[in-house]
C-alpha cells in the first residue's frame, strides 16, 4: 500500500510538471512571458541583483583585508630580509594598492572625490592660462603686477604638475589597481623563482607563504572581475525595470537608476534592510524626502502605479504624515504645477479612505484647488527630466555613467523599433501621462478636486465638514449656476468639470439629515440651476449623455423630497425623459456610445423605479404600463428586465392597477419567467465551467482575440460572475413582484388558477420554489432575500390548505429549515447593523418565523 501510495503521488507530481512545462512551451511559442515572470509592476525589485553584487564586493573587500594582513604581518614582517628584490617590490606594490582601495567605506567614494578634484582643478588652471595669455586682459593690469603673477605661476607649475600627477595616479590605482595586482601575482606565481632555502630553516615557510599570498590576490582578482561583470549588467536591468513598470523615458531611467543606487547603498550598510523592499516601497519612501526632486520622483512613480491599477492604497494609508504632506502639497500655491497635479491624483485615489477630521486643514487645501480667481504664476514651469544631481557627491559620477549607458540602450532600441516600423507599446501610457502633465493647468486640478470631493462624501462626517466649510458649496455649484452652461458644455474639458460637479452634488443630496436637506434647498431655490438641469435633459447630443445621467439623478432626488417645492412641470419633463430613454429600442452603432447609452438607459430606469413609489408620479407612469410589461420579455437584457419588474412592483403597491389585466397578462408572464429561470442559470454555470471556450467563440473583434490566454480566462470568469449576479437579481425581482401581486391585487383563488395554468404539472410550482431555495443556500444578502421571498410565497399558498400535500411530498419545510440554519449568522448580523433602511428589505421577516409558520400550516 505504501509503494502504491508513493507511486500515485509520484505520478501526480509528474503529470503536474508536464502540464506546467506544456504551458510554458505554449507561452514561449506565442511570445508571452513565462508565468514565473508575470509579476505586477509595483512588486518588482532589484534585490536579488543588489545582493549578489554586494556579497561579491564584500568578498573582494574581505580578501583584500586578508591579503594585506598576510603581506604585512607574515611576509614583510617575517621574511622581509629573505625576500628577493622582485618579490619585495611586488609585495610592496600590491600591499600599497590594497591599502589604497580599502581605505574608503564605499567603493566609489574616494574615486568620485578625486575625479571631481581633477576636473575642477584642470578647468581652473586652464582658465588662468587663458586669462594670462589674453592680450586684452594683460593691458588691464600693470606691467609689474602682470609679470609678478606670471612669474609666480611659472614657479608653481612644477608643484601643480606633481599634484595633478598624484591625482591621476590615484584615479589609475582605483580603476586599474586590481588588474595590476592580478598581473603581478600571476607573473610571480607562474615563475615561482622565490629562491631556494639552501637548508636554511628560516626560509622553509617563505615559498608556501608567497604562494598563499599570490593565490589570495588572484582569487580576489577573479571575484573582482565577476563583480565588474555583474555591475556591467546594471544598465540592462534599469532599462528592463523601467519598461516593466511602464515609466516614461524622460524620467523613468533616472528614477530607476536612483532606486538601484539607493538600494545598493542600503544593502552595503545592512543587507537585511532591503528584504521585501520593492519599487513601490522606494517610491513611498521618497514622499518623506526634503528634496523637491526626490519628492517629485516618488509622486511620479506612484501616479504611474495607480494608473496601472496597483494596490498603492495599502502602502500609503498606514503613514498619516505622508498623506498630510500630499494634502498640503495640493493646497500649496508655491508648489510646482506638476507636483501639485500628481499629489491631487494620488489624494483622489486615496480619498475614499480619508476622514477629514484626522487631517487638519485638509478641506481648506482641497477647497483651494477649486479657487480659480488667483493666477497660477508657475503654470508653465516644468522640471528638467534629465537632471542628474544626486543626493550626495559620492554617487554622482557612477549615477551619471549609469544613466549615460541607459540612454544609449534606450536610443538604440528606439531606433531599432522605428526602423522596423514598430511601436513602443510599453510607453503608450507614459506618453499620455507625460503629455497630460504639460498643458492641463487648472482644468486638471479642478477635475481632481471634484474627484476628491466625490469620494470624500461617501463618509457622512466628511459631508458635514464639506457643507460647513465657508464658500466651498458655492464653488461646487458654480457650473450648475452658470448662465452659459448649455452653450459651454460642447467643450469637452468644461463638460468634464460639470460632470464632476454634478457627481458631488448628487452624493451630497443623498446624505441624510440636515446636510442633504440643505443641499436640496440650495439647488431647488435656484431657478437657474433647475432650468439648466431641464435644458440638459432636452439636449440630443450624445456627448452630453453623461451629464444627462447626473441631471436625471439630481432631479429625481429633488422630486422624491416632499419638502422640496419642485414644480409639477419639471416633474413631468423628468418623467417623460425617463420613459423615453428607458423604453427606447434604438441602439447606437459605436461600441463606446453603446456603453454610455446602456448606462443612461439603466440610470433612467432605476430613477423611474424610485419615482414610481410616489402616488402622484405613478399615475403618470401607469400610462406606459403595457410597454413596461413588454420589457419583461426574455429577448431584452437582464438588467432592463430587472428594472422593469421593480417599476411594476412599485406601481402595484402605490397605484390602483387593473386587476383583470394583472391576472391575465402580468402574473402569467412573471410566473413563467420564475419557472424558466433555471435554464438561464444553467447557461451561466456552463459559462463559468467552460469560460475559455465560450469566450473564444464569442469574441468578434480582433482586439479581444489578441488578448493573452490568461487575460481572456480572467475576463470570462469575471463576466460569468457578473451574469450570475444579474440573474439572481432578476430572480429576486420576479419573486418580489409575484409576492406583491398575490398580496396586494388578486385573491388566493386567482393566484391558484394562474399557477396551475402556468405550471400544469402536479405540484410543479411548489417544486420550483424548493429548487430555488436549494440553489440559494448561501450566506449572501441576495440569496437571503430570495429564500425569504420563496418562504413568504409558500406560506401564503399553505394558508389555502390544498397545497399541504405538495409541500409535504417535496419536504419543503425541511429545506426551508436547513436554509434558516445556514443563514442565521448573516441574518443576525443584518439585524444588528440595521440594513433594512434601504429599498430592499433583507432582515425581516425572520426566516425562523417563516419556518415556524410553515410547520404549523403543513401540520
Amino acid at each position: 500500500m505504501e509503494q502504491e501510495s508513493y507511486a500515485t503521488r509520484f505520478g501526480r507530481r509528474m503529470a503536474s510538471r508536464r502540464k506546467k512545462m506544456a504551458a510554458y512551451r505554449e507561452d514561449w511559442k506565442e511570445g508571452r512571458p513565462s508565468p514565473l515572470k508575470r509579476v505586477r509592476p509595483e512588486e518588482r525589485s532589484l534585490n536579488h541583483y543588489v545582493l549578489w553584487q554586494t556579497y561579491v564586493l564584500m568578498a573582494v573587500r574581505g580578501l583584500g583585508y586578508l591579503a594585506l594582513l598576510w603581506s604585512t604581518v607574515v611576509l614583510l614582517g617575517g621574511f622581509v630580509t629573505l625576500l628577493r628584490r622582485k618579490d619585495f617590490w611586488c609585495l610592496a606594490t600590491i600591499s600599497m594598492l590594497q591599502a589604497s582601495r580599502i581605505v574608503s567605506d564605499v567603493e566609489d567614494q574616494r574615486s568620485s572625490n578625486f575625479a571631481e578634484l581633477y576636473v575642477n582643478a584642470h578647468a581652473y588652471f586652464v582658465g588662468i592660462i587663458q586669462i594670462t595669455t589674453n592680450k586684452y586682459a594683460a593691458r588691464e593690469l600693470s606691467r609689474c603686477c602682470y609679470c609678478a603673477f606670471l612669474s609666480g605661476l611659472i614657479l608653481c607649475w612644477p608643484v601643480i604638475a606633481v599634484l595633478m600627477s598624484l591625482v591621476l595616479l590615484v584615479l589609475f590605482i582605483h580603476h586599474y589597481g586590481h588588474f595590476v595586482c592580478v598581473v603581478l601575482s600571476l607573473w610571480r606565481i607562474v615563475q615561482r623563482d622565490y629562491g631556494s632555502n639552501d637548508g636554511d630553516g628560516s626560509k622553509a615557510n617563505m615559498m608556501p607563504a608567497l604562494d598563499i599570498f599570490y593565490s589570495l590576490v588572484l582569487c580576489q582578482g577573479a571575484l573582482w572581475f565577476i563583480w565588474v561583470w555583474i555591475s556591467s549588467g546594471a544598465m540592462w536591468l534599469v532599462v528592463s525595470l523601467r519598461r516593466a513598470c511602464k515609466f516614461p523615458e524622460k524620467w523613468g531611467s533616472i528614477s530607476v537608476s536612483e532606486y538601484l543606487l539607493d538600494t545598493l547603498e542600503k544593502c552595503w550598510r545592512d543587507p537585511m534592510s532591503i528584504h521585501g523592499r520593492k519599487v513601490i516601497n522606494y517610491a513611498v519612501d521618497l514622499l518623506d524626502s526634503d528634496s523637491q526632486k526626490d519628492y517629485l520622483s516618488g509622486a511620479r512613480m506612484l501616479d504611474t502605479f495607480i494608473k496601472l491599477d496597483a494596490d498603492v492604497r495599502s502602502v500609503i494609508l498606514p503613514s498619516r504624515p505622508k498623506i498630510q504632506k500630499l494634502i498640503d502639497t495640493v493646497g500649496s500655491r508655491s508648489s510646482d504645477r506638476e507636483i501639485r497635479e500628481l499629489a491631487a491624483r494620488i489624494i483622489a485615489y486615496l480619498a475614499g479612505d480619508i476622514h477629514l477630521t484626522q487631517f487638519p486643514g485638509a478641506i481648506r487645501c482641497i477647497s483651494s484647488v477649486l479657487d480659480t480667481t488667483l493666477p497660477y504664476w508657475n503654470n508653465q514651469q516644468g522640471h528638467n527630466h534629465y537632471s542628474t544631481q544626486s543626493k550626495s557627491k559620492k554617487s554622482f559620477y557612477s549615477k551619471e555613467k549609469l544613466i549615460f549607458h541607459v540612454r544609449n540602450i534606450e536610443e538604440r532600441r528606439a531606433n531599432k523599433v522605428k526602423a522596423q516600423e514598430g511601436d513602443f507599446q510599453q510607453d503608450e501610457l507614459n506618453n499620455s501621462s507625460t503629455n497630460g502633465s504639460k498643458g492641463a493647468g487648472w482644468n486638471e486640478l479642478i477635475l481632481q478636486g471634484m474627484t476628491i470631493l466625490e469620494k470624500l462624501v461617501a463618509d457622512q462626517q466628511n459631508c458635514s465638514d464639506i457643507c460647513s466649510t465657508p464658500g466651498l458649496l458655492p464653488k461646487i455649484m458654480a457650473p450648475l449656476n452658470s448662465e452659459t452652461l448649455i452653450q459651454d458644455i460642447s467643450i469637452n474639458a468644461w463638460a468634464d468639470i460639470v460632470n464632476g460637479s454634478f457627481k458631488v452634488l448628487h452624493r451630497l443630496i443623498c446624505v441624510p439629515e440636515w446636510t442633504g436637506r440643505w443641499v436640496h434647498s440650495e439647488i431647488a431655490s435656484s431657478e437657474h440651476a433647475v432650468s439648466n438641469l431641464e435644458e440638459i435633459l432636452d439636449e440630443g447630443n450624445r456627448n452630453v449623455e453623461e451629464l444627462q445621467m447626473r441631471a436625471i439623478e439630481i432631479l429625481t432626488e429633488l422630486a422624491l423630497d416632499m419638502q422640496t417645492d419642485l414644480s409639477s412641470k419639471t416633474k413631468e419633463i423628468l418623467l417623460k425623459k425617463q420613459l423615453q430613454i428607458f423604453l427606447t429600442d434604438g441602439e447606437p452603432e459605436e461600441h463606446d456610445s453603446k456603453f454610455i447609452t446602456e448606462r443612461l438607459k439603466v440610470t433612467a430606469g432605476k430613477t423611474l423605479a424610485l419615482l414610481a413609489k410616489t402616488a402622484t408620479v405613478s399615475a403618470l407612469v401607469v400610462r406606459e404600463y403595457e410597454n413596461i410589461v413588454e420589457v419583461l420579455d426574455a429577448k431584452n437584457k437582464i438588467i432592463y428586465r430587472t428594472i422593469a419588474a421593480e417599476i411594476l412592483e412599485n406601481l402595484c403597491i402605490h397605484h390602483k392597477m387593473d386587476k383583470e389585466h394583472v391576472k391575465t397578462i402580468l402574473l402569467p408572464k412573471v410566473l413563467r419567467e420564475v419557472l424558466t429561470t433555471e435554464a438561464s442559470e444553467s447557461n451561466v454555470s456552463a459559462l463559468g465551467d467552460d469560460a475559455e471556450n465560450h469566450q473564444l467563440s464569442a469574441l468578434g473583434n480582433d482586439e479581444e482575440k489578441q488578448l493573452p490566454k490568461h487575460k481572456r480566462q480572467m475576463k470570462s470568469a469575471d463576466q460569468a460572475n457578473e451574469e450570475q449576479t444579474a440573474m439572481m437579481e432578476l430572480q429576486e425581482a420576479f419573486l418580489s413582484l409575484t409576492l406583491v401581486i398575490c398580496t396586494e391585487l388578486i385573491s388566493a383563488d386567482d393566484f391558484d388558477d394562474v399557477a396551475r395554468k402556468v405550471a400544469p404539472a402536479e405540484g410543479g410550482f411548489v417544486a420550483k420554489l424548493k429548487t430555488i431555495i436549494e440553489e440559494n443556500c448561501e450566506d449572501t444578502a441576495n440569496s437571503l432575500r430570495i429564500v425569504k421571498l420563496c418562504g413568504q410565497i409558500a406560506v401564503r399558498m399553505m394558508r389555502r390548505g390544498q397545497y399541504s400535500a405538495h409541500f409535504k411530498d417535496q419536504k419543503f419545510v425541511e429545506t426551508l429549515s436547513k436554509a434558516s440554519i445556514i443563514m442565521s449568522n448573516l441574518e443576525s448580523c443584518m439585524l444588528f447593523a440595521g440594513t433594512d433602511c434601504g429599498t430592499k428589505k433583507t432582515a425581516r421577516p425572520l426566516l425562523s418565523d417563516l419556518v415556524k409558520e410553515a410547520h404549523v400550516l403543513v401540520a
